[in-house]
C-alpha cells in the first residue's frame, strides 16, 4: 500500500471516531434550579392555615400566629388575604373589608381583592361603596369578568 492509501485510511479512522463521539441530542443549557425562597413568615402563614384547616388545635392561636406574622410585617400578603378570608367565614365582615382594602391598595391588579372587598362591604350593608368599589376596579381593568358580574348584580 502506499503511502497516500495508509493517510487516507488514517483520516477516515479519526473522522469515524470523530463522528461515533459527537453528542446524539441537541446541545441543550443545564437546568438551573430555582428555588422561591420561602420567608420565615411564610412558614408561620402556612402552619397557622394548616392548624385552622385541619380544625386540630386551637384556631385563636393560629389567628394569633397570623396577627404575629403582620407585627413584624405589616404589608405581609399571605397574612393578610388569610386573616380576610378568615374574617368572612366568621362573619366578621368590617375585618374582612379591612383586609382587603389594605391588600387592595398594595396589589391593585389582584381581582380577587377587590372582588371579596365588595362582597364584604355588600354584607356590612355598604351598597353603595360596594358598588363603588366593583366600578372603580372595572374602569382600571375592563377585563374582570367577576368584578363586572358582581356589579351587573348590584
Amino acid at each position: 500500500m502506499s503511502r497516500n492509501t495508509y493517510i487516507a485510511l488514517a483520516v477516515a479512522v479519526i473522522a469515524a471516531v470523530a463522528i461515533f463521539n459527537l453528542p446524539r441530542t441537541p446541545y441543550q443549557e443545564p437546568a438551573v434550579e430555582e428555588r422561591e425562597e420561602v420567608s420565615a413568615l411564610d412558614v408561620k402563614v402556612d402552619e397557622a392555615v394548616a392548624i385552622i384547616q385541619s380544625g386540630e388545635g386551637a384556631p385563636m392561636a393560629a389567628i394569633g400566629m397570623l396577627l404575629d406574622v403582620l407585627r413584624e410585617d405589616p404589608n405581609h400578603e399571605k397574612a393578610l388575604m388569610w386573616l380576610g378570608n378568615f374574617s368572612m367565614m366568621s362573619g366578621q365582615w368590617d375585618k374582612a373589608v379591612d383586609r382587603f382594602h389594605q391588600l387592595s391598595q398594595l396589589h391593585p391588579e389582584n381581582e380577587m381583592y377587590a372582588l371579596n372587598k365588595a362582597q364584604a362591604l355588600l354584607q356590612t350593608g355598604d351598597t353603595t361603596k360596594a358598588l363603588e368599589v366593583t366600578n372603580e376596579y372595572i374602569n382600571t381593568y375592563p377585563d374582570a369578568d367577576r368584578v363586572k358580574d358582581l356589579a351587573e348584580g348590584l
